[in-house]
């Protein structure tokens, strides 16, 4: 530690609890730090926000993307008060994030879904989130995740005794179709339901059916009870979309 990296290296660290793995269309991965760790971090370092540090309000610009798709970017400014000026002197920096407000969704066979359009209440939101964590790391909030130096289970500086690794995930067994007749002929009709609730119903439609057909997915096989649920998951999502639309 040096003068210079005093604040960084008191915010570069980020706990294995507060990471998570993600995964992008076309396959890209890559680690995410929870936001509300960073806000916390700042805290604990700075003060609590708006009295020693804090956050300008956002600056936000809708763009039009290719075909109907349509972007949303957002500007933040976070300052830092002089309540210590001979440890962390005052200044302002800036951060840029972005997001889809309109995106394409492909196909999906699964489910028998069309590609379609849809629209994304939480851009804004995920945009803004972009934003202050990129400004943040001006600061040093995460450095050590955004320079390569977590390797998805441990620091790559820290000793393999000292590593802090997540207990690993069990891997989703495949579907399997091979099961008693009437229990399948039972999940199609649930999929079925959720198919024309989604084409021509609404959320209170939806949950109607998932209250009357509880004790039927209760007894589903645990893959076909986990497909099921997904697939009310989308549905309910897309629904939602429909009135926000």
């Amino acid at each position: 530690m040096t003068a210079n990296t005093e604040i960084w290296d008191k915010l570069k660290r980020v706990p294995p609890e507060h990471l998570k793995s993600f995964e992008r269309a076309g396959g890209f991965k890559g680690t995410a730090i929870k936001p509300m760790w960073t806000i916390h971090r700042m805290t604990e370092v700075f003060g609590p926000v708006g009295k020693s540090w804090g956050i300008d309000e956002p600056v936000f610009q809708v763009v039009p993307g290719m075909d109907q798709e349509v972007m949303v970017y957002c500007t933040v400014s976070v300052w830092l008060a002089a309540t210590h000026p001979d440890t962390f002197p005052p200044g302002r920096f800036h951060g840029v994030g972005g997001d889809k407000i309109v995106k394409y969704i492909k196909a999906n066979e699964r489910y028998n879904r069309p590609p379609r359009w849809e629209n994304d209440d939480e851009a804004f939101k995920k945009a803004y989130t972009d934003a202050l964590t990129n400004a943040l790391k001006m600061l040093g909030a995460g450095a050590d995740v955004h320079m390569g130096l977590w390797d998805g289970n441990k620091y790559v500086d820290e000793k393999p005794e000292a590593a802090l690794e997540p207990a690993p995930k069990a891997e989703k067994p495949p579907p399997t179709y091979d099961r008693n007749p009437i229990v399948k002929g039972e999940f199609d009709r649930l999929q079925n339901g959720i198919r024309q609730i989604e084409q021509s119903g609404n959320v209170e439609d939806l949950a109607l059916f998932w209250k009357n057909n509880a004790k039927t997915i209760a007894a589903l096989p645990a893959d076909w009870k986990t497909e099921i649920e997904a697939m009310k998951d989308e549905a309910k999502d897309n629904l939602k979309a429909k009135v926000a639309a």
